[in-house]
């Protein structure tokens, strides 16, 4: 009896929840691996020292490993993209002024608070920002591709457009999604007690772009505000050495 309860309860519910999300959860998972490094886990069990490859060739690697996660990501959604780009070119004005005032709003909400936390914390960036401007020096090209293409695609489908699917609730979803986008911008990088400060401003960006994703339905808005707002940080820091 009880066999036949939980069996019902899976196909009625489970089952259709699985289907329906199904590739936001394959999205959460591959963002898990991808922060955690398993395709340089998976070869280095084989024996290979990843540390021990030079820097060029290790580099590539880097590039590859970026490129196969966003393919997959490209395939998942490329319905969602595609819908996307015809509803930009349909509405453009309309789409263009909402886009950039999110990411108006966004950067002034960042800058505003990066300055008091810097005023409070007596450091001028976060322990990201400063990782972030070593790797553009040691490797400009690589972290102008991972930084503009990578990751604006990979943060947009995880933080906006999966949990978005996964939470219905629109200012739950959006405060969320900010929340947990300002804490992987920080925890992964966590130096002082001050670092967790700049949850706010890296959230504020994120809330930014999820306001933009339940003003639109159209998650190629928020990816494509991502790329421009990233190239233009990861070039000025190319130009400033």
């Amino acid at each position: 009896m009880t066999d036949d309860i939980i069996k019902k309860v899976y196909n009625k519910y489970l089952k259709n929840w699985f289907k329906k999300n199904y590739k936001f959860l394959i999205t959460i998972l591959l963002y898990i691996l991808y922060q955690s490094n398993f395709i340089i886990s998976f070869i280095s069990s084989f024996g290979i020292n990843f540390n021990k490859i030079p820097k060029h060739p290790r580099i590539f690697c880097f590039f590859l490993f970026d490129l196969v996660y966003v393919l997959i990501l490209l395939i998942l959604f490329k319905t969602d993209i595609k819908n996307g780009l015809k509803d930009l070119k349909k509405n453009f004005n309309n789409r263009a002024i909402i886009s950039l005032n999110c990411w108006i709003i966004g950067c002034l909400l960042m800058t505003f608070s990066s300055i008091l936390i810097s005023i409070i914390s007596k450091q001028n960036i976060s322990a990201n920002e400063a990782l972030v401007r070593q790797s553009i020096k040691l490797a400009p090209l690589y972290m102008l591709f991972t930084c503009c293409l990578v990751a604006p695609i990979f943060e947009e489908l995880v933080f906006r457009k999966s949990l978005y699917g996964l939470i219905k609730f629109k200012w739950l979803f959006i405060i969320l999604s900010g929340l947990i986008f300002g804490l992987l911008h920080v925890l992964g990088s966590y130096n002082t007690p001050f670092d967790l400060l700049y949850v706010i401003p890296y959230g504020s960006m994120g809330c930014s772009f999820a306001y933009l994703l339940t003003k639109t339905n159209n998650i190629t808005l928020p990816i494509l505000i991502h790329m421009l707002h990233n190239t233009i940080l990861v070039l000025l820091q190319i130009i400033r050495g």
